[in-house]
């Protein structure tokens, strides 16, 4: 084991904290020496009180992050509270579950709201002060809905989907003054939650699929991710009960048309088109790709 991540002198923000991965990302990276914001509508005091019992130092916040008048106050109380800001955790989130023809706009904008506009009000305020202040980390929390899909839950795979172009657009963005942004996709059962796999998988029970997926699992991640020597930015890594992985999006090689083409010669060369054998992982920028692409339709 290397050297003990530390964050003492540092402030960190974690945002739907007051129970779940929330709770447990605040205690981790407080446990680490972190001074931390608190923030839930509900919960926050108790989060803050445990830290508190453990000699860490807490304070609570209660706004809603759905707004952009709570996103800054939530930033504003770490800077008037301690005078510095090093990372953001942007944990919060809801779940509004419909198959997607009984979806209202209503249930499709809530989850936006509290997943995908929050992490805008949460995190361009602390991006202005990093920015001024020479760095800091940026860690939001997506969900394999948003890189797969999920059944019922059109509103959160959208809101999810939609933080993997928001961070690596900070990330690229952010680089130049030492901002890192990059996105956990997590896994964990919180109390009394189940998994449609528990049964499904010979030898394991369910309450060993539980304990393995505690949230306390997850919480090292976010610790990398958010200290000041995060090996990486714009990316997205996985915690699935003791399972870490990073997650890519990738372009295949593909075919390359040597005179204006049909669609029927599309379908001739799809086996070509889908063909991931040699697919690249761009990075953060179109224009890497732009360019690239140009490159091979112009530089043979």
């Amino acid at each position: 084991m290397g050297q003990t991540l530390r964050f003492d002198g540092e402030v960190a923000v974690v945002t739907g904290a007051g129970r779940g991965m929330g709770r447990t990302h605040a205690l981790e990276l407080a446990r680490r020496g972190a001074r931390v914001v608190v923030n839930d509508i509900r919960g926050a005091q108790e989060i803050a009180d445990e830290i508190r019992a453990q000699g860490g130092e807490a304070v609570v916040d209660t706004h809603s992050v759905a707004t952009p008048e709570g996103g800054q106050a939530i930033i504003d109380l770490a800077l008037a509270t301690w005078g510095r800001l090093d990372s953001v955790v942007t944990n919060a989130t809801i779940y509004l579950t419909k198959p997607f023809d009984e979806m209202t706009l209503a249930d499709f904008d809530a989850v936006l709201d509290v997943k995908l506009r929050a992490a805008f009000f949460v995190f361009h305020p602390a991006y202005l002060h990093m920015k001024q202040a020479g760095g800091g980390r940026l860690v939001g929390v997506t969900s394999g809905a948003g890189l797969q899909g999920l059944a019922t839950q059109a509103n959160y795979a959208a809101a999810n989907s939609g933080l993997i172009g928001l961070f690596r657009t900070i990330a690229l963005e952010g680089e130049p003054y030492g901002i890192k942004a990059n996105l956990l996709n997590p896994g964990a059962l919180i109390a009394g939650q189940s998994s449609p796999f528990m049964d499904q998988i010979p030898g394991v029970s369910g309450d060993d699929i539980r304990a393995n997926f505690l949230p306390e699992r997850v919480s090292p991640m976010v610790a990398v991710l958010a200290h000041r020597d995060c090996p990486c930015t714009g990316q997205i890594l996985g915690a699935w009960g003791g399972r870490f992985a990073r997650s890519t999006i990738t372009t295949a090689q593909g075919w390359v048309s040597e005179k204006p083409p049909a669609a029927e010669d599309v379908v001739d060369h799809w086996a070509e088109i889908v063909d991931q054998n040699g697919a690249i992982d761009y990075p953060n920028d179109i224009m890497v790709f732009a360019y690239q692409n140009m490159q091979l339709l112009y530089g043979r």
